[in-house]
């Protein structure tokens, strides 16, 4: 039986009128967590929504997203949704060659930028995106001498929306159109592949089965929305599930923010969990003998499972997730790129198990066929 199709955006709407002030978000602001509700969450994809709608952006278009993870990717890109138009998420660390080709190749009308830096590697190739006739800055720090007709700060641009209705263009949303352009992973001038609306909703129903996230979980959000880990499996799935996402002030705070937040989930890609694998290895080495001996013990224990890895958890393991910020976990996740072994073993000794989302997924008995191939897709 097909799941039934909800939008994102749709989902989102509903959301708010049933659990409006309840915590969807968290944004980490000069070391202080700030909480986005799902009312806020709707009403701030909504303004940038009707400014988009109002610069006659709809169904056809392509609307791209140049950022880190941070709230405003996630209202700019449930606004294009929202709107009609389809979104494209581009890697803040692609150079200006490969920037140029997913603007131009997807025929962007419109780019979100995160910062100073996003928009000079912008302008640089823009003469080389003929359709790119806007962009809109989050963050204008930097930029105040800045004039450029073109180019605005996002409250500008929410400024320039009208009256349209935006019930009505979520409303609108049909499951055949197209919702995500999504690029492959690295190097290259491979054409980016198109998600529907009713790819995205079953890719999400999928994810569900798989990975029983719950209201009030919480995630770090470590991986970008050009990350289709991300989009499906993390923002998506978290407002699926009403799981809260987290997003850290800056990506070098990744490992800091963990150890504070202590999330419930965590999706994240092979170079975290062998950053903390390696920290790890960094702070055994440092300690006394006694420790380290305590330490290989209680990961040859934790390896064999059993009774002993049960006495080693107790004694040993469970302070040593307590100090990654891994004491609460308990689904992790990652795709495209495998979790080196040495750092999947570590995190098996620990009582860890990754999974991997871009495996065959068995469902009823029955190879889910469509998930496989739309995450095949997605990371070729």
């Amino acid at each position: 039986m097909d799941e039934p199709f909800i939008p994102i955006p749709a989902l989102v709407s509903q959301r708010a009128a049933s659990h409006g002030a309840e915590t969807i978000l968290r944004i980490k602001d000069r070391g202080i967590w700030k909480t986005v509700t799902w009312a806020q969450l709707h009403a701030r994809a909504q303004e940038i929504g009707t400014a988009l709608l109002a610069a006659d952006l709809s169904r056809g278009d392509v609307v791209a997203i140049l950022s880190e993870a941070r709230p405003e990717a996630v209202y700019a890109d449930l606004a294009i949704l929202g709107c009609g138009a389809a979104s494209v998420a581009i890697d803040p660390d692609d150079d200006p060659d490969r920037v140029c080709h997913k603007l131009s190749s997807s025929g962007s009308r419109l780019a979100f930028v995160e910062n100073e830096e996003q928009l000079d590697k912008l302008l640089s190739v823009r003469d080389r995106c003929p359709a790119l006739s806007q962009v809109v800055v989050f963050d204008m720090k930097g930029l105040r001498d800045f004039a450029d007709a073109n180019c605005v700060g996002l409250p500008a641009f929410i400024d320039t929306g009208g009256t349209a209705d935006w019930t009505a263009a979520i409303q609108a949303i049909r499951t055949d159109q197209p919702a995500v352009v999504q690029f492959p992973r690295g190097e290259g001038s491979a054409m980016g592949r198109t998600l529907t609306h009713g790819d995205l909703t079953h890719m999400v129903a999928a994810a569900r089965a798989r990975l029983p996230m719950q209201p009030n979980d919480e995630r770090l959000a470590v991986l970008r929305l050009a990350d289709i880990t991300e989009r499906v499996w993390g923002l998506y799935l978290a407002l699926e599930t009403r799981c809260i996402s987290n997003y850290p002030e800056r990506p070098d705070t990744a490992i800091e923010n963990l150890q504070e937040l202590k999330p419930t989930v965590l999706g994240a890609d092979s170079a975290v969990w062998d950053g903390l694998h390696a920290l790890a290895a960094a702070r055994a080495k440092a300690a006394t003998p006694a420790q380290r001996h305590a330490y290989d013990w209680a990961l040859r224990a934790g390896r064999l499972g059993g009774t002993r890895a049960r006495l080693a958890d107790l004694l040993v393991l469970h302070a040593v997730r307590r100090e990654f910020g891994l004491s609460k976990l308990r689904l992790a996740y990652v795709g495209g790129e495998s979790v080196g072994p040495a750092a999947l073993d570590w995190a098996r000794c620990l009582g860890i198990m990754i999974q991997r989302v871009d495996e065959p997924a068995v469902g009823s008995g029955e190879l889910d066929e469509r998930y496989q191939t739309l995450m095949q897709n997605a990371y070729a």
